[in-house]
Parts: structure tokens; sequence; C-alpha cells
């Protein structure tokens, strides 16, 4: 089985327009803090969990438009999951796929499709506070949407069995319901005929060994005395100190794990683990016991009542920010732990979490973007990426695995490369504005296949703003790289208000002799291009990258010389053997050609900038930095205004 999809009505941060959530075998959902993760699962735990606790329905699923005071009137939600039988896929008649038995109300949506079976939650609370709620398989929907539906059973609802770990929790109690319900359970369908002579014997030998004490036959003397003094009846006049039953039963009462080797101890209770260690507990006996099931259901499992059991046939296991209790490295186990049992047709696994290193180890296509509207209602995004067979999919992939950061963003700044994830978050600290603190990620990921980042963040709803290289004078530079962003601009946003203004006529090729770039790439020239293109949030580190700007600006911090004119050689190795017109660049500019080569082409990028930041003051930096960069640090703010937080 596979649970396909989700959709959500009215509970808790999910409005009345139903939200539709479609799920992998393993599916990371993400977003910022209040979006609505935690909701996603408790929806689902409200139908399946199991632990009752967590099945029973609160006030505070109800939604309530912002605004909308509690006054007297009934509110209602509903939640449905759709379930799709991929067993009758398998080959084997005998296999997994025979869980399908045990449910009665699946459908066929069309000929080629798998069945589904869809349960339906619907919960109501009426004006005196009482809430009503039902289960129901859906089986058949009709033109009009109204559907036929019947009750779901409680073995029936049992068969799906959610184990949720959440983030906030009592990890003692938590372990506590696991060991003695996921144990016991299976303890509890054991045969013990076979043991329970042998039990008996010796807990009637370890009783009389404790009667032997002196202490003891002290005690039952006296309280037999004084017992004999206020009770005259026939029958209970012989009371006797006891040490427990001797039925199985009573032992499997006090059920308990035991770790070895302990630091000071041979055996330690799981109590003293931590609360790190405590969840992986946890995660252990899902795993344990949900293998241990399926193994009781194919027969692989003698002297075991499976009746009494009733193992789930399906069970999904939710883990809410692990990254809350334990280690980095512990995050990657638990990944490859999902993903194994995501691989199984009898089960389902689901994380979420604000963890980068935990999204690094998941494809993009399992990511689920939640994300709070205009009117603080979720919307759930899943991850656009380009189509396998183009060259982009692979780049962009790695891309996204080895910047997961852009996910939990207000605001993302799209940079070229080093130099910007350096260079920016110090800018934006110098004006009042730490990325950290704001929401901001500078992600180097704007150059190659610029079209799909921005078509993803689009796709997310996630603000961003672009630097790019202007590279006045280098081969395809310029105007080059003016008609590169057009286009791609055109591919993901073709209504843009910037196609008013710019068209392919407009542009000119990148070697124009008619219409040089820097012309028309001023502020205050007469086309003032550059607004054009920073009204659709496209920067440009003008005349050639951020690096020479930087330089520019602060040539004494960086240790330049602008001392002579470059010469041909120091010419090509800034621009490229390709260059057009150096010209473009002014005077005292191209004086800086020679440093700008042995700092920045000769050396090491990053070693420069971080060299020459910490020799600028804070108000200096605010005040002396490029044009262009103070302009789209503006922007930024002004989109984090807008953002929801």
């Amino acid at each position: 089985m596979k649970l396909e999809r989700l959709r959500i009505s009215n509970f808790q941060c999910f409005g009345p327009e139903p939200t539709e959530i479609e799920l992998e075998k393993v599916t990371a959902l993400i977003g910022p803090n209040g979006a609505g993760k935690t909701a996603a699962l408790q929806a689902l735990s409200r139908m399946f969990a199991f632990d009752p606790a967590l099945r029973k329905i609160q006030k505070s699923d109800f939604h309530r438009p912002v605004g909308q005071e509690p006054v007297g009137e009934s509110l209602s939600f509903w939640v449905e999951a759709d379930f799709i039988v991929n067993e009758l896929n398998n080959d084997d008649p005998e296999g997994e796929h025979a869980v399908a038995a045990h449910f009665q109300h699946m459908r066929l949506n069309a000929p080629e499709e798998l069945p589904m079976v869809r349960y339906r939650l619907d919960a109501e609370l009426n004006i005196v506070g009482e809430i009503e709620a039902s289960l129901h398989y859906v089986s058949n929907i009709k033109p009009d949407g109204t559907f036929d539906k019947f009750s779901v059973s409680k073995l029936d609802r049992n068969n799906i069995q959610l184990h949720y770990l959440p983030a906030r929790r009592d990890p003692s109690d938590h372990i506590a319901y696991g060991v003695n319900t996921v144990i016991g359970r299976i303890l509890r369908a054991v045969e013990w005929k076979a043991q329970q002579s042998d039990v008996e014997a010796l807990a009637c030998d370890a009783a009389e060994c404790l009667g032997e004490n002196t202490t003891v036959s002290s005690f039952n003397e006296l309280l037999e005395k004084y017992w004999g003094r206020l009770h005259k009846g026939a029958f209970f006049k012989d009371p006797k100190m006891s040490f427990g039953s001797s039925d199985i039963e009573s032992f499997l009462k006090h059920l308990s794990i035991l770790f070895s080797p302990g630091h000071d101890e041979e055996f330690v209770e799981y109590s003293r683990l931590s609360d790190g260690q405590k969840s992986l507990l946890y995660i252990a006996l899902v795993l344990a016991s949900h293998r241990f099931g399926q193994s009781a259901l194919a027969g692989g499992e003698e002297g075991f009542d499976v009746d009494k059991m009733r193992p789930a046939v399906f069970t999904i296991l939710a883990v809410e920010e692990p990254e809350n209790s334990l280690a980095p490295y512990y995050l990657g186990r638990i990944i490859d732990a999902l993903e194994k049992l995501g691989r199984d047709d009898s089960s389902q696994s689901l994380i979420a979490t604000h963890a980068p290193s935990v999204l690094k180890r998941i494809e993009p296509e399992q990511v689920r973007y939640f994300r709070l509207g205009p009117n603080r209602t979720t919307y759930v995004k899943e991850i656009v990426m380009p189509g396998k067979e183009d060259e982009a999919h692979k780049f962009v992939r790695q891309a996204v695995m080895a910047y997961p950061e852009v996910y939990f963003a207000r605001v993302v700044v799209l940079g070229e490369g080093d130099s910007e994830l350096l260079v920016l978050p110090k800018l934006f600290e110098a004006k009042g504005m730490p990325v950290d603190h704001s929401g901001i990620v500078v992600a180097p990921l704007g150059g190659r296949h610029v079209n799909h980042f921005w078509r993803l963040l689009f796709a997310l709803g996630i603000p961003f703003v672009t630097l790019l290289d202007l590279d006045v004078a280098r081969y395809g530079g310029g105007w080059g790289r003016l008609k590169y962003a057009y286009n791609e601009l055109k591919k993901y946003r073709p209504s843009d208000d910037l196609f008013e203004t710019l068209d392919d006529k407009y542009i000119e090729a990148w070697n124009s002799q008619k219409h040089l770039v820097r012309n028309y790439f001023e502020i205050n020239t007469h086309d003032k291009v550059v607004n054009d293109f920073e009204e659709a949030n496209i920067y440009y580190s003008s005349p050639l990258d951020l690096d020479f700007s930087m330089l520019c600006c602060f040539s004494a911090e960086y240790g330049a010389k602008s001392a002579r004119l470059p010469n041909k050689a120091t010419i090509r190795s800034v621009l490229g053997k390709g260059y057009f017109k150096a010209a473009q660049y002014r005077v005292e500019e191209r004086k800086f050609f020679e440093s700008y080569h042995k700092l920045f082409k000769v050396n090491s990028k990053p070693a420069t900038h971080i060299t020459a930041l910490t020799n600028i003051e804070s108000g200096k930096l605010c005040d002396t930095m490029p044009s262009f960069l103070s302009r789209l640090i503006d922007k930024v703010k002004n989109l984090l205004e807008e953002a929801p937080e």
C-alpha cells in the first residue's frame, strides 16, 4: 500500500479551500515555523494514530479565519486520506498484496489505475462546545460532488497505524507508552502454555526463598497476631506477605527494557537514557514491531496468535524535528532507516524538519514545502525540477541539495559564486540587516541555469532577488548578459512588466559598436535600462563583477595600487582573449586591472575578501558600498516587510 495523498480542509491553519498534499514513500515536510507541518501530521494522527490520545479531536483543531471572534457558531473540518493498493502489481499471488483482503471498500477510478481506498474524517464543533466526529470509507464519488460513505469499524481502523514522534514531547512518557503498548501487545499474543508451569514453579520457589528470611517471618507472625485480634471470621483468618502472582500476565505488567553494559553497573534501564537516545529507542521499537508484525502475518512466527495481536497491515512512521534532540550524525542514520522502511509495500515514512543537514540526504522530489499565504492559511507546494532529459536537471538537483537553506528563507539572494556568499552578508549587516536574524539566505546559484532556480523559488512563493555579473567587454558580456537574463525571464514569467519596455530588438548584440552597454546601464541615463531589470529583481555587478566593484570602492583596504594603465597582456588576463573595447572602462577603473588580476585571479578570492572586510568599519562599508548593492539591499528590505514570518 501507499498513502498517495492527503486532503485537508478547515483543520488548524488549513483554510476552507481543500489543500492537497501528494506523498512519496518517504516524504520530507519543510517550511518556516508555524507554516502547518505539525498540523498536517496531527491531521493524519486524528485518523490513524497508534496512541489513542493523539486521535482525540481538540477544539483548537477547528480553523477560524484571522480576525474572526470565537462566537457561538458551529465549526467543522474534514480530512481525507487516499491509499493505493500497489501490492496488486506483484506477481506472487501469495505475497504481501494479500493485505488487500482487509479492505472491502476499494474503488477503481480508471481501468489502468490501481485500486484505491479513501478514508474521510469529519468533525463538527457545535454551538455548545461539543465535538462529534466520524471516520468513513468513501466508496463512490458522484458527478455532483456528493459521495457514498460507510463507517470504518474499530478493527478496520487499526489496520493502519501511525506512529508519531512529535517535536514537543515528554520522552519518558512517550517511550513508556511505546514499551508497554508495542511490546506488550506482542507478548500478550504469545502462546505461553509451554512455559506456564515452569514459571509458576520458579515463582513459588522464589516466594518460599524470600519467605524464609527471618525479618519476613517475624513480620508475618506479628501481622497474623494482630489481625486475629481484630478479625474473628472463619475466612480470611491467615494473612501472609506475598511477593507477587505466579502467572505470566503479572510478569508482563512489569515489562521494561534494559541495556548493557552500563558505565557503573551491568544493566541500565531505558529511563536513564538521554532524550535523544529515547527518541532512537522509540524509532527502533516501531521498526522492530513492524517487521515482527509483517513476519507474523506471513506465517513466519510460531507459537504466536496473530488474531490476538492483529498486526497493522500498513504502518506509517512520522518523525518531527529529530534535530532537536539528536546530533547531526544520528540524522543520517534516521534518514537511512526511514528510506529502508519506505521500500516496503507495507510501510511509509514522513519527516518534518528544519535541518539543512537532513535535506541534503533527501531527493528534491520527496520534499513538500509548507508556507503561509497572505490570509495566514497554509499552502503546500512540490519542488519544481527541470525534466530529467534536460541537462540542467543534474545541476539543479545537486545545487538544491547542496544549499537546502533556501527552503527556509524569507528572502533568497541568488549570487554568482563564493564572492557573493562572503561579501553580501557583511554588507547586509552593515545596513542593519544581519542575514541570520532576518531570514535572508545568500545562495551561489545564480549563474548557470538561473531560470530553473527562478522557476523553483517562484513556484514555492519564496521572494528572491538575483545578482549577476555584467562582464562589460568580456566575450558575450554586457548586452549579452542582459539578453541572457531577458530570455530566461520570459521562460517562467512571460507576463512580467519588464517586457513592456524591453524587446529583442532593444537589447543590442554584446559587441555592438553603435550602442555601448555602459551608456545605457548607468543610473540617470536617458534609457535607464538598469531600472527595468531591477524592477524585475535582477541586479548586475557593474561594470565587471562583484570583486571588481568592491576593489574600486575600497581600494586601500584591498591593498590595490592604481598607478598605471594596464598593458594588453593584463587586459587579456582580466577580460579574456575575446574581449571587446576595453575603453568602455574609465581610466581610473582600468588602472585597477593589474591589482584585480593579482588579488582575484592569482590569489584566493575568499582570502582576499576576508582580509579586506576585516579592515573596513561598518559605517564606511554602509556609506561607500557600490550603489547597485545598496539598491539590492533596499529591495530585500522591502520584500522582507511583505513576507510573512
